[in-house]
């Protein structure tokens, strides 16, 4: 097989869904290989709690031990739950995947950076992902999907 080290973004979409099918249909029986299903969960949420009004310009705003506690709560949840829903789309394909499937939740400033930085990271040799299509300056693609296209070294392969 040419492809060994597969990533698909995975935001529960019917797309995503889609090229996770698609993955397993070009890999999954290949057990020299490894589908990464990678969640990319914003780093730059900041809950109006953590903000503090009278440290505007002066004082430390933010208490950024509480901050690294809460995005490491809010990855650790996304990952759980991604790990559910993956088992429930998988039913019994889950049993006869002969690929590794690997399944990882990522924080980034974008899911444009967390993709292509996982995809870097890990070597991997193609990125499968759905695309909406939506975007009407971007043609047929979405604005994940374009930036991907546009960041990534390794082949992408859009699915709707």
């Amino acid at each position: 097989m040419l492809f060994k080290n597969v990533l698909v973004p995975f935001d529960e979409s019917e797309h995503a869904q889609a090229a996770l099918h698609l993955a397993i249909d070009l890999v999954g029986d290949d057990p020299g290989a490894t589908i990464h299903v990678v969640t990319v969960v914003s780093n730059d949420i900041m809950p109006p709690s953590m903000i503090s009004a009278s440290g505007a310009f002066g004082e430390a705003p933010v208490d950024y031990s509480t901050y690294e506690s809460f995005l490491s709560a809010v990855a650790e949840r996304s990952d759980h739950d991604l790990h559910d829903s993956i088992d429930s789309l998988l039913g019994q394909d889950a049993r006869t995947l002969q690929a590794k499937l690997v399944v990882d939740t990522r924080l980034a400033p974008s899911p444009v950076d967390g993709i292509s930085t996982y995809a870097s990271d890990h070597c991997c040799d193609l990125i499968i992902m759905g695309r909406r299509g939506l975007g009407a300056l971007r043609g047929m693609l979405g604005s994940v999907s374009y930036g991907v296209l546009r960041s990534s070294d390794i082949p992408v392969l859009t699915v709707k």
